[in-house]
């Protein structure tokens, strides 16, 4: 017979509680090989300004950027590429996919380093997840932190116009008509009418 020690908290009902509270909250047992990836979220950043406030389509380009993150096993901070079809395929709306992107940078979330077309090569925008350290070994910048409810507020109300209006201007300039688009018509049909 097994005698019972009151300093082991190993047979009582509280120590093998806590034990499998403790097993079934630690990171996933097969993470360590490599074929299971995950991603620490902080409580902080969960229930930050810059978080609560996220629309559902940042939500998602968020998340999709995390997944682009966790897919390089979190070694590729800062030059981490995601796709527009990318992000369109997880579940953004595809023609407010930059709106999401510039919300996400708004509020510091993430920082976005752009990329440009020309002469038939494409250099993608790379992201870098601001909560998290860099490929380089810097730590994170965290600047969700610095984003306040008012910030958020004015995000909503003023500075996605903005921001659209701003977007709408990037990119090849529209060439004006050497001409009035509008042909007149052949004849007056109003002077016939009258006749």
């Amino acid at each position: 017979m097994v005698e019972f020690n009151p300093r082991d908290k190993s047979r009582t009902s509280a120590g093998k509680t806590r034990a499998m509270v403790r097993k079934h909250t630690a990171p996933p047992s097969g993470s360590d090989d490599g074929s299971l990836r995950w991603q620490w979220l902080t409580i902080q950043l969960l229930e930050s300004p810059s978080f609560t406030t996220l629309s559902a389509n940042a939500c998602r380009a968020f998340f999709r950027i995390v997944i682009e993150h966790t897919a390089h096993a979190a070694l590729e901070n800062g030059r981490l590429v995601v796709t527009h079809p990318q992000f369109v395929s997880y579940g953004v709306t595809g023609e407010y996919v930059a709106d999401a992107l510039d919300e996400l940078a708004y509020k510091g979330l993430i920082k976005i380093r752009r990329g440009r077309a020309g002469s038939g090569v494409a250099h993608p925008n790379r992201f870098t997840l601001t909560f998290v350290g860099d490929h380089e070994g810097a730590p994170a910048t965290d600047d969700w932190k610095r984003c306040t409810v008012e910030n958020c507020r004015k995000w909503s109300e003023t500075d996605r116009k903005l921001a659209a209006d701003k977007r709408g201007r990037v990119g090849r300039k529209k060439k004006t008509p050497l001409r009035n688009p509008e042909i007149p018509p052949l004849r007056d049909s109003e002077i016939r009418r009258a006749s």
